[in-house]
C-alpha cells in the first residue's frame, strides 16, 4: 500500500512539473525574428590562411592544457549543465524548482541562440579539429558520435554566452564574473579539441546578434521582469 501511495505521489509531482513546463514556450523569438547568421557570419578560415594558422596554434595550445587543472575544468564544461556552471558563479541555485523564472529566462534565450546557430553550422559544415587532425579529443568517449557533427560556430559557446548575457541582466553586479566565465567556457571547447578558436569567436558574434534581438522582444522583457522580481526576493532572504 505504501508503494502504491508513493507511486501515485511521484506521478502527481511529474504531472505538476510538466504542467509548469508547459506554461513556457520553447523560444522567445519566432523563426522570422531570429537573426540569420549566414548573412553576417563569414565562412570559416581557409586552410592556407593566417587565420587557420592561428586556429592550429590554439589547437596545439589546447592540447598542452589537457593534463592541467584547466584541462580538468574543460572536461567538466563538456558535460556540466549550464544552470550548475553559472550557479557557481553567481552564488545561488538556478533551477526549475528553486528559481523557475530565472531558469526559464536563461533557458529560452539559450534555445534561441541554439536555433540561430543550427542553420549556420549546417551551411558551412566545418569538420571538427580533432577529426581533421585524426586525433582523440579530451573527451574521446564521444568522438565517434561527434565526428558526424559540425564545428563552426561552436554550439556550446553560443549557449554559454547566451546564458551569461541573460543572467547579467538579472544580476548586473555579477556581470564581470559572468562574462569571464562565458569566455572560459568557450575556450574549454578549444582545449577539448572539439572546436577551433575561430569557431568560438564566431559564436560570440552570433550570440551578440541574438541577444540584441531579444532585447526588443516583448516576451523576453516580460520574463526578464519576472526574473528580476524573483532575484529581489532572493536578496531579501
Amino acid at each position: 500500500m505504501k508503494t502504491l501511495y508513493y507511486s501515485a505521489f511521484m506521478l502527481l509531482l511529474t504531472l505538476t512539473a510538466n504542467a509548469q513546463d508547459s506554461d513556457y514556450k520553447k523560444y522567445f523569438l519566432t523563426e522570422q525574428e531570429c537573426p540569420k547568421g549566414i548573412h553576417f557570419i563569414p565562412a570559416p578560415p581557409a586552410f592556407n590562411s593566417v587565420e587557420f594558422a592561428n586556429d592550429i596554434y590554439f589547437y596545439n595550445w589546447g592540447k598542452q592544457q589537457r593534463e592541467t587543472p584547466r584541462g580538468q575544468q574543460a572536461a567538466i564544461d563538456e558535460v556540466e549543465r549550464l544552470e550548475k556552471v553559472y550557479s557557481e558563479v553567481i552564488g545561488f541555485t538556478i533551477s526549475k524548482e528553486e528559481t523557475p523564472d530565472i531558469f526559464w529566462l536563461a533557458q529560452m534565450a539559450v534555445n534561441d541562440g541554439t536555433r540561430a546557430n543550427r542553420n549556420v553550422k549546417n551551411h558551412y559544415k566545418r569538420t571538427r579539429p580533432f577529426a581533421y587532425f585524426n586525433e582523440p579529443s579530451l573527451v574521446s568517449q564521444d568522438d565517434d558520435k561527434e565526428r558526424s557533427t559540425f564545428s563552426y560556430p561552436s554550439g556550446h559557446t553560443i549557449r554559454g554566452w547566451m546564458y551569461a548575457l541573460t543572467l547579467a541582466c538579472v544580476v548586473p553586479d555579477s556581470t564581470d564574473v559572468l562574462i569571464n566565465r562565458a569566455r572560459e567556457y568557450g575556450l574549454s571547447r578549444v582545449i577539448c579539441g572539439r572546436h577551433y578558436k575561430s569557431d568560438v569567436d564566431a559564436s560570440l558574434i552570433l550570440a551578440s546578434a541574438v541577444f540584441s534581438r531579444l532585447n526588443s522582444c516583448e516576451a523576453f522583457q516580460e520574463q526578464l521582469k519576472k526574473a528580476r522580481k524573483e532575484y529581489a526576493k532572493l536578496r531579501k532572504k
